[in-house]
């Protein structure tokens, strides 16, 4: 009677067990795991994280070769790593690589996966790991002539270099993707152009860097560049002409703030802010100002046309030429095609014009109303030193 009751109760174990693993018959042809990991890769490329989690999961369940279902599992360890769940990406990942590690779409996941992973972390401990899953998977793509896992491999091998801050590492990669003409050419093309830029732009800092990377700046970027890579508290404190005054004067009261220093205090939109440190600081400089609300809106995007006026307003503080403020006012025809010469930030646009440090497009227009990219705005301030010969 216990060997029955043993007997049953294994029975029912091994019932649960390959219950707890759902899986199903293929219903057509098309369903099969290929099918779902490639619709399942175009969401994750899309940024459809869940949708794309969905195909994977479903790819898995498919009564087929296990071996076939390793590029679901390398989109798993993609989805958890963007999910913050490393535990999980890393088993996934390693678990596709088990399954088939001559699949350079699995070796192509599992290098994206570890980037996804560090992503805002400031070591690169793991980039030769990462280097190592892309160079493997470009070395069996090309040795399969598969051009769409090559070039695959190549795009995701840059945007890995870009995102470490690895810049001539990712230039190479995005060019391997253009030379291919194939899948991402036009994507790798467009990063490349970024990064040359930056590479132009030469950023000094790390948190200069991390700038040049964003699509778009807002003030508080402008105030951070301004500060870290601009290194405008020592070009305005070497400029400063110290004036002494012997004559007698009755002690000031401790308590009361002059009109000057209530402006510097008069932000008061940044106290919780990531950049108020510096903010202060290009406050207290005179080099940006708040809104006449009292609010700097850090946040807020920059237009090339307000991005001139700030550079127009460091540019007299530097050179104490006040006649710049008005330097091409009243003029009767415009620089720019797009621009009419009594747009409020004409004067601004046409003074960094003509010091080569904000240039016009080929077809002579200044773009005025368009967001600053990060490295735009690094690049710019590299032109605005060379014309003012700044040094530090």
């Amino acid at each position: 009677m216990k060997k029955i009751l043993l007997l049953i109760a294994a029975a029912s174990v091994l019932m649960i067990l390959s219950c707890s693993k759902e899986t199903r018959k293929s219903e057509s042809v098309l369903d099969n795991p290929e099918m779902h990991i490639s619709i399942g890769m175009k969401y994750f490329n899309e940024g459809s994280y869940d949708e794309a989690k969905k195909e994977f999961d479903d790819a898995i369940k498919i009564n087929w070769k296990e071996e076939d279902k390793a590029g679901a599992y390398a989109g798993l360890g993609m989805y958890y790593a963007v999910k913050g769940d490393k535990d999980k990406a890393e088993d996934n990942a390693e678990k596709a690589e088990d399954l088939n590690p001559k699949n350079p779409l699995v070796m192509t996941c599992f290098g994206r996966t570890l980037t996804y992973m560090n992503k805002g972390t400031d070591t690169d401990d793991w980039l030769e790991d990462a280097v190592e899953k892309f160079d493997e998977s470009i070395k069996i793509a090309d040795e399969k002539r598969d051009m769409k896992a090559l070039a695959e491999a190549y795009y995701f091998k840059g945007m890995t270099g870009k995102s470490a801050y690895k810049f001539t590492m990712a230039k190479a990669a995005f060019a391997e993707v253009v030379k291919l003409k194939g899948l991402y050419a036009t994507e790798a093309n467009k990063e490349w152009e970024i990064v040359q830029l930056i590479e132009r732009a030469r950023p000094g800092t790390k948190i200069g860097a991390k700038v040049a990377l964003l699509d778009e700046v807002g003030k508080a970027e402008i105030a951070v560049l301004f500060v870290e890579e601009m290194k405008i508290e020592q070009v305005l404190d070497k400029r400063e002409k110290k004036e002494y005054n012997n004559e007698f004067s009755a002690p000031a009261d401790p308590m009361k703030y002059t009109e000057g220093e209530q402006k510097k205090e008069a932000a008061n939109d940044i106290a919780s802010h990531w950049a108020s440190s510096w903010i202060k600081i290009v406050l207290g400089k005179g080099v940006m100002e708040n809104a006449p609300d009292h609010k700097f809106y850090p946040d807020k995007k920059i237009t090339r046309a307000e991005y001139a006026l700030m550079l127009l307003r460091v540019m007299v503080l530097i050179s104490g030429d006040e006649s710049l403020y008005t330097k091409h006012f009243g003029e009767e025809n415009s620089m720019f095609n797009d621009v009419r010469t009594d747009h409020y930030a004409y004067n601004a646009m046409a003074v960094c014009a003509s010091r080569g440090i904000m240039k016009a497009n080929i077809n002579g227009e200044f773009e005025k109303d368009k967001t600053v990219s990060g490295a735009e705005a690094l690049l710019i301030i590299r032109d605005f030193q060379n014309a003012l010969s700044l040094t530090f």
